[in-house]
């Protein structure tokens, strides 16, 4: 989750033991059509994971739990759906899914477990018991958890895991060459975040921390996850990626939480060419953002005519909510017009 001018206050908590692992490697009410009860049922489709066969280690992100199912929605069956990963939270409204962050869903007690041995404690966030909560609900709500995958986030519990950390971001090279050994590169545009080195071959060294973070998902109860800022590609990243990376750490994000039973989107990367094509069959669905702003609605249809969901996201400032959402609606899609970043303080649904 970005911070954003500030507001966002960084819980930072880096023990001395992860120094080591370093060297290795309920706010404000919704507005406008923020009434609607949620009609779906959210457990109407699953999917069956294949038999993982590799290890939490590599960034295959194997981890062998076959035989799992998780939640894979065909179009229109969570138009209800909502999308907050900053505060102001608002859960009150009866939806059949929600999309949240996870670190603000963290729970008294959480961790994060690297194949070291090293335990990170992860504070219980201000969404703490949301996910029982809404699962306790009549119809079950879905819960998809946010997580950065493809992006360091210099706020997170784990920070100092990833090789090239320095406790003072202004030390992390941005806009020249990263450090010899270093897998974080320059910012993504949002406070305090940058991009990973997700290069076959490099991504080893910092794949286990994002597998970890998937595995705190599922302690927690998440159905899913959307996994964000996978696609540095033309993004000024700070190291030379090629479109075969990026779609590879894209199915291998995909492939680690399948084999943890988790349901995943593709987030983004839909605007290069030949990658939704190459992705759908390894995704759920897809979480696109602005692709009606950009025109790039049309590269989403192979996920429409697989049968699976597309929740795209345009924003308010931006786009003339009316046009977007009926650009929306014509490609299929479960389309939202938000605030950004997404909080609970503005929904509008598109095809409600």
């Amino acid at each position: 989750m970005p911070l954003v001018d500030g507001a966002l206050l960084p819980r930072v908590f880096l023990p001395s033991a992860l120094a080591a692992c370093g060297d290795a490697g309920a706010g404000a009410a919704g507005s406008g059509d923020d009434t609607a009860a949620a009609t779906a049922n959210a457990d109407t489709a699953t999917g069956s994971a294949a038999d993982g066969t590799g290890g939490e280690d590599d960034a295959s992100g194997a981890g062998g739990s076959g035989g799992a199912e998780w939640w894979t929605p065909q179009p229109g069956e969570h138009a209800d759906w909502d999308w907050q990963i900053t505060e102001p939270y608002d859960v009150s409204v009866a939806r059949s899914m929600y999309d949240l962050d996870l670190f603000d869903l963290a729970t008294e007690g959480s961790y994060l477990e690297h194949p070291s041995g090293v335990k990170i404690d992860v504070p219980a966030g201000p969404l703490a018991g949301t996910i029982d909560e809404l699962h306790a609900r009549t119809p079950r709500a879905i819960v998809i958890c946010y997580v950065d995958t493809g992006a360091y986030e210099h706020y997170r519990p784990d920070a100092s895991a990833f090789p090239g950390y320095h406790a003072d971001i202004a030390d992390i090279p941005d806009g020249s060459a990263p450090e010899d050994g270093s897998v974080i590169g320059w910012n993504t545009g949002w406070d305090e975040e940058r991009w990973l080195d997700i290069r076959e071959g490099i991504r080893d060294a910092f794949a286990p921390i994002v597998w970890a973070r998937l595995d705190l998902a599922v302690r927690l109860g998440c159905d899913g996850v959307e996994p964000d800022q996978n696609n540095p590609l033309d993004n000024g990243p700070g190291f030379d990626i090629t479109l075969d990376d990026q779609i590879s750490w894209y199915q291998a994000v995909a492939a680690a939480a399948h084999d943890r039973g988790l349901s995943v989107g593709m987030k983004n990367g839909h605007d290069q060419p030949g990658a939704v094509d190459a992705l759908v069959d390894a995704f759920d669905w897809a979480l696109p953002e602005e692709c009606a702003e950009y025109d790039e609605c049309d590269t989403l249809q192979p996920f429409i005519a697989a049968d699976k969901a597309v929740f795209a996201v345009d924003y308010m400032g931006s786009v003339d909510p009316d046009a977007a959402c009926s650009t929306h609606a014509a490609a299929g899609f479960d389309g939202l017009v938000k605030d950004e970043p997404p909080s609970g303080a503005y929904r509008r649904g598109c095809n409600e």
